[in-house]
């Protein structure tokens, strides 16, 4: 399902409206999007969950790569982009909140296992306690044998070291996407 440009517009929107919140201009690309869906193990079990949805190009790509639709949770805390996602996958759990309450949005839905979280977060341009908090609660939520799965346009990792080594993550590059604009670098982490 391709992204039309209406959801083009609306991302754009909302990246105008707060630039530190969404972190680009334009929506990922369809290469990066699948870059990320392939670093989920579907055969593992437990509940995928998209951080910083947007247009839901990495949502198709979720979908496309195999994920169970009953095991995808989809999070988006824009209002209007939450709205446009929510039409485009009727039939998926989309909810709209924001994902420094990770641990209680998924506990009030009754999830108690996480494969794999997959975000689009902006943590390059949030505010230093903001991306930690997020990154407090993903690192805790995936237990001790889920992923993070993150993409980012700087070249360093973007889970500090520090943070890594608090909440004993290890992470590696998985993929640089060229063709994205701008390029981008998804990393996979895992408690070490």
């Amino acid at each position: 399902m391709p992204i039309h440009r209406r959801g083009r517009h609306h991302f754009i929107a909302a990246a105008m409206r707060s630039p530190f919140k969404i972190g680009g201009f334009l929506p990922s690309s369809r290469g990066l999007a699948r870059a990320m869906a392939a670093g989920v193990d579907i055969h593992r079990p437990g509940t995928v969950v998209e951080l910083g949805a947007g247009t839901g190009v990495v949502t198709h790509a979720l979908v496309q790569a195999g994920i169970s639709i009953d095991k995808l949770v989809v999070i988006e805390r824009d209002e209007r982009l939450h709205t446009l996602i929510s039409l485009q996958f009727p039939h998926l759990n989309i909810l709209r909140a924001d994902a420094i309450e990770l641990d209680t949005v998924l506990a009030e839905i009754g999830v108690k296992k996480v494969n794999a979280i997959v975000s689009s977060l902006p943590f390059l341009v949030m505010p230093k306690f903001v991306r930690e908090a997020i990154q407090e609660k993903m690192a805790q939520v995936i237990g001790e044998d889920g992923v993070i799965i993150q993409f980012t346009y700087g070249p360093k990792s973007p889970i500090s070291i520090q943070q890594m080594r608090k909440h004993h993550l290890y992470g590696k590059r998985l993929k640089l996407i060229v063709a994205n604009v701008p390029p981008a670098h998804v990393w996979i982490y895992r408690k070490a």
